[in-house]
């Protein structure tokens, strides 16, 4: 299965694609770039451009890894990584005029919507959700099957745990993320696992 590729897209000779993949009008995809299979990109989208970081704006720095079955809408920027690759893997969802940071991680099943912005070095876990607008600060955790409400502000003394909705500026915590986790069919003894493994992770970093 080939990929169809738009003939106004720009993709560089060091840039790999699997298979199944769309690369719509005027996608610019450049730099360290890996791209897995069924990838849906819309027009405008940027990907693999030098992070947004003064230190690595002329040096060497990292890629873009994005694995399978993902729908990215247009407008949509990911910068490259500065010390490790930034990273979407599959089944997600970033849809129109987001922005993806360098050395971000984004695992299976995250929806960001419309215009959100995520700095650099943010982990998003499983299945969380970012509605339209939010801002996330760089070095922000994510928990799994989480909510953020539209145009919530992720600070840096902000804590968003697994399987709960959080709204406001700064986001606080407004309630327990049933239609997610339903809908993902977490049970309440899941719910205690991933906790821990959130909390295991946010003392490393």
């Amino acid at each position: 299965m080939s990929n169809l590729i738009h003939p106004t897209a720009v993709i560089e000779p060091s840039v790999k694609l699997g298979q199944g993949n769309y690369i719509g009008p005027f996608c610019y995809i450049t730099g360290d770039v890996q791209i897995g299979d069924n990838n849906r990109f819309e027009a405008h989208c940027s990907i693999g451009t030098p992070p947004e970081h003064t230190s690595y704006w002329h040096g060497k720095y990292q890629g873009v890894r994005i694995g399978d079955n993902n729908v990215i809408r247009e407008f949509v920027t990911i910068n490259s990584g500065t010390t490790k690759n930034t990273i979407v893997r599959s089944d997600c969802v970033i849809l129109r005029g987001s922005y993806i940071g360098h050395d971000s991680y984004l695992e299976d099943k995250v929806t960001v919507s419309c215009n959100a912005v995520i700095a650099g070095n943010c982990h998003l876990f499983t299945g969380c959700n970012l509605g339209m607008s939010v801002s996330v600060h760089q070095y922000s955790v994510i928990g799994h099957y989480s909510m953020l409400g539209m145009s919530a502000v992720v600070t840096k003394k902000s804590q968003i745990m697994p399987g709960h909705t959080y709204v406001g500026v700064p986001a606080r915590l407004l309630k327990k993320n049933t239609i997610g986790l339903q809908k993902n069919q977490i049970t309440d003894e899941e719910l205690a696992r991933l906790t821990v493994t959130f909390s295991q992770f946010q003392k490393k970093i």
